[in-house]
């Protein structure tokens, strides 16, 4: 635990440097982003948030949930002719001293960031979160490109995608910045389903499933793969100490909660994660991470201390540490308790909301005074 507690002290002493009465930056959260955690953190008065999106986990900070209007429901017999009225219906509401907070989930904001680009309507502060850009086809990189460059400032998962997104859509990397994600599951009941007796592994994105029956393969060791999309299915051999499903929310988190540890097989494409939530949720229900990932889990994962991560598609150094903690059962909990202890001290659902929102108005702030 001595290595934790150094990493988390000298994270403390980095925020604290920072004197009480200075105005936070946007280059001050790009440098760390515990600045955003300060408890003396300061409210920018006559900053105007408004979203999609209903944000009530963060009560302190009040953000207008603009719904979508006539116009916009009118259109609702088209998916796309919907959201470019909802995304022109957004700018229209973000005027003077606004910023927009949009989530990049849906197609919403492709029509938000090309309309922002325009003259009268455009120009607009936006702040834009959980958008991962990797297209391989000219047109679509063309049109993300055109959305992309339509935010001030976009969030991305961890500081390793923010220098290869530059590069990929041709931006400053300043138009980027990194926020860690989250723990979806703090936002429900902690499952304690000690069972203690298979590793689990699951998601579809972007997994390496080749890599982990690779690493398990003549271990014995019993395994258990969720996943839903056909092709990964397909990716994935039979062992017999491997069985494969697809388990929905709530059993999917159950399931982790059940695991011994959590095993997180990513292929790297230099570009985006894909993990960061499973790598959340996982330790959230006390869980330990091996992640086998070169972008991403480093920011969550505090190497021997609440997991262990080794290189994308590294199989022989993930069959290491999968037997290493396999067979070192008190070893595992302990790791799982202080992984616990890592997402409630830092990856929470509330946490990640209220950093968003104080970036709002340090970017709203930094771009109207």
């Amino acid at each position: 635990m001595l290595l934790y507690s150094l990493i988390r002290k000298t994270h403390v002493s980095t925020v604290d440097r920072l004197p009480a009465t200075r105005t936070i930056k946007v280059a001050d959260v790009q440098h760390d982003w515990r600045v955003l955690d300060q408890t003396n953190f300061s409210l920018s008065r006559g900053i105007r948030l408004i979203s999609h999106e209903s944000f009530v986990s963060c009560p302190e900070i009040h953000v207008e949930h603009v719904r979508p209007g006539r116009l916009a429901r009118f259109f609702s017999f088209s998916s796309h002719l919907f959201q470019f009225a909802y995304a022109l219906q957004l700018l229209l509401n973000a005027g003077r001293n606004t910023v927009l907070i949009l989530n990049g989930a849906g197609k919403l904001w492709i029509f938000a960031g090309l309309l922002n680009r325009l003259p009268l309507i455009g120009g607009r502060c936006i702040l834009c979160w959980d958008i991962f850009v990797e297209v391989e086809s000219r047109w679509k990189k063309m049109l993300m490109k055109g959305a992309m460059a339509g935010f001030p400032l976009s969030v991305l998962w961890s500081r390793d995608q923010i220098a290869p997104h530059a590069r990929f859509l041709g931006m400053p990397e300043a138009r980027f910045i990194f926020l860690p994600f989250k723990a979806n599951h703090s936002q429900h009941r902690r499952y304690d389903l000690p069972i203690d007796n298979f590793i689990f592994s699951g998601g579809n994105g972007k997994r390496d499933y080749p890599c982990l029956i690779e690493a398990v393969r003549d271990t014995g060791i019993p395994v258990i793969i969720s996943a839903t999309a056909p092709e990964v299915l397909n990716s994935i051999e039979l062992l017999p100490n491997a069985i494969v499903l697809g388990a929905p929310e709530p059993a999917f988190g159950q399931l982790q909660a059940a695991a011994r540890f959590v095993v997180i097989p990513m292929t790297f494409t230099g570009l985006k994660g894909g993990g960061e939530a499973n790598f959340c949720n996982a330790m959230w229900h006390g869980r330990p991470i091996i992640a086998a990932d070169s972008i991403s889990a480093s920011e969550y994962i505090v190497d021997g201390e609440t997991g262990f991560v080794v290189p994308s598609g590294d199989s022989k150094s993930l069959r290491k540490r999968i037997l290493e903690l396999w067979h070192d059962p008190e070893k595992a909990a302990r790791m799982g308790e202080a992984a616990r202890r890592h997402v409630e001290e830092n990856f929470t659902h509330e946490k990640f909301i209220r950093r968003l929102l104080r970036l709002a108005l340090v970017l709203g702030r930094e771009k109207f005074s």
